[in-house]
């Protein structure tokens, strides 16, 4: 197994019953992500990992539906038992580590803040992480992660004006925002589902997994929507608790 995610949260816009809002937990040697850290992702995160272990941090954009929790992570690092843990990286854009380090000045305390963008890359361990500027306001960086030949990309939330060669090509496993169906107004910010599709068989990617799904709604639909449009990609739902082996 070189990369392992496990979905800590699906939901667009807010959390639900059923869904927490954007999360995942990306996993390989002894490395621990968490990349996006939406509404409820936090308590999804303790039923799969012990917080103390976590080696680092991606926040793609500053809506409250990808970047809330990050809180919850501040106050256990901090004030948690059995004592303070030293800052780990935090990855973001300018204007996210901006706002986080407004809302919470002392954040540094259990934080490294790191801005990245469109041109940067991180090395963690034997992987290798690049970024891609998505369609999406305010600044929003999608996520490639490649080790050993395995590749997993994360659109975060996006239009399909964005660089998807550069993000996803080729990639085992493309995790794609889905907010819209068919029925919905075009909104140059989000996708639907099928153009979600329509992007996967673009870059020729081998799975496609829906996520930041609509609240409320037909979530076969979306599917339905997404496979019909993504031609020999299998497309399938992200759920919250959802594990994926990349490159197994």
């Amino acid at each position: 197994m070189s990369l392992r995610v496990t979905v800590l949260g699906s939901s667009g816009v807010y959390a639900t019953v059923d869904r927490a809002c954007s999360g995942y937990l990306v996993e390989f040697g002894g490395t621990k992500l968490w990349v996006d850290a939406g509404a409820g992702s936090w308590r999804n995160l303790m039923q799969h990992t012990d917080y103390q272990s976590l080696t680092g941090i991606f926040i793609s954009h500053r809506h409250p539906d990808h970047v809330t929790d990050v809180f919850q992570a501040y106050h256990a690092r901090y004030w948690g038992e059995p004592g303070r843990l030293p800052p780990i990286p935090l990855w973001a854009p300018a204007e996210t580590i901006e706002r986080i380090y407004s809302f919470y000045g002392d954040s540094t305390e259990a934080f490294d803040l790191h801005e990245v963008d469109a041109e940067s890359a991180v090395e963690i361990e034997d992987a290798r992480l690049t970024f891609t500027e998505m369609a999406h306001p305010p600044q929003t960086l999608g996520v490639r992660i490649e080790r050993d030949g395995a590749v997993m990309a994360y659109s975060a939330d996006t239009g399909d004006a964005a660089d998807f060669d550069r993000l996803a090509r080729d990639a085992d496993y493309f995790l794609c925002e889905a907010t819209l169906q068919d029925s919905d107004p075009l909104w140059e910010g989000h996708l639907r589902a099928a153009q979600a599709g329509q992007l996967a068989a673009k870059v020729n990617v081998r799975r496609l997994v829906l996520t930041h799904l609509p609240p409320g709604r037909d979530l076969d639909l979306s599917l339905s929507e997404a496979q019909a449009n993504a031609g020999d990609v299998d497309a399938m739902l992200a759920h919250d608790g959802m594990r994926i082996e990349v490159g197994a």
